[in-house]
């Protein structure tokens, strides 16, 4: 992998919440790739989100120069912004690939037009979607319902997913889980112990994120 280059798009768990070192850092020192990181704590792939705004902005916004890799995740502020504050649905997959067919207002559709888009830029970059861990800090039957229509629009599209909820055991929900792998703030300028279960620690990026996304990588 050394010397590929790799944008990264999302939210908080990709930027790295109040640590500007995510686990696409991580995986990009280990790798010795060329990472260019345009995730933004709050985004959401949905249309009506919070602060961060839309990944798909981030994608507009991004270098023209087609990198090797783009590396994405989403759902998690989606996740709060469906449930706890009703702001749009999931929504469900279209049938074909006109992106004029895509539900805009909706989850599903949102993710649609931001795959299309990436396609469009950089139509020889393989394109890797990554799953988040299981959440305590979100309400389980929206994790599993976003999780559904997400796996089957990225088999739609040929996007591989490093899948680090199926794929690993970490699981905040269960508290010790959620006390030695997630963080809130930082501890002389590095990421504590004892988050609400969204962000991961240095811990739990080497132990779960790294791996999982290092294989998709390959």
């Amino acid at each position: 992998m050394k010397g590929k280059t790799m944008y990264a798009f999302g939210d908080s768990i990709v930027y790295g919440h109040t640590y500007p070192r995510g686990f696409v850092n991580f995986t990009a020192e280990r790798e010795l790739m060329n990472l260019t990181k345009y995730a933004r704590n709050g985004a959401t792939i949905g249309p009506a989100g919070f602060s961060g705004g839309q990944i798909l902005t981030q994608v507009k916004g991004a270098a023209s120069p087609s990198p090797d890799f783009v590396v994405f995740d989403g759902g998690t502020n989606d996740a709060e912004a469906i449930h706890d504050y009703n702001r749009y649905r999931i929504g469900a997959m279209a049938h074909g690939f006109d992106p004029a067919t895509f539900d805009n207002g909706t989850y599903a559709g949102s993710l649609e037009t931001i795959i299309s888009t990436m396609r469009t830029r950089w139509p020889t970059t393989r394109i890797v979607y990554v799953a988040v861990h299981k959440l305590g800090s979100r309400d389980w039957n929206t994790q599993l319902a976003l999780r559904a229509v997400t796996l089957q629009i990225c088999h739609k599209w040929g996007v591989a997913v490093a899948d680090v909820f199926n794929d690993t055991t970490l699981d905040t929900r269960i508290s010790s889980h959620r006390s030695a792998y997630t963080f809130n703030d930082l501890v002389n300028g590095y990421p504590g112990t004892g988050g609400t279960g969204t962000h991961p620690n240095i811990a739990g990026i080497t132990t779960f994120y790294v791996p999982v996304l290092t294989a998709a990588l390959n």
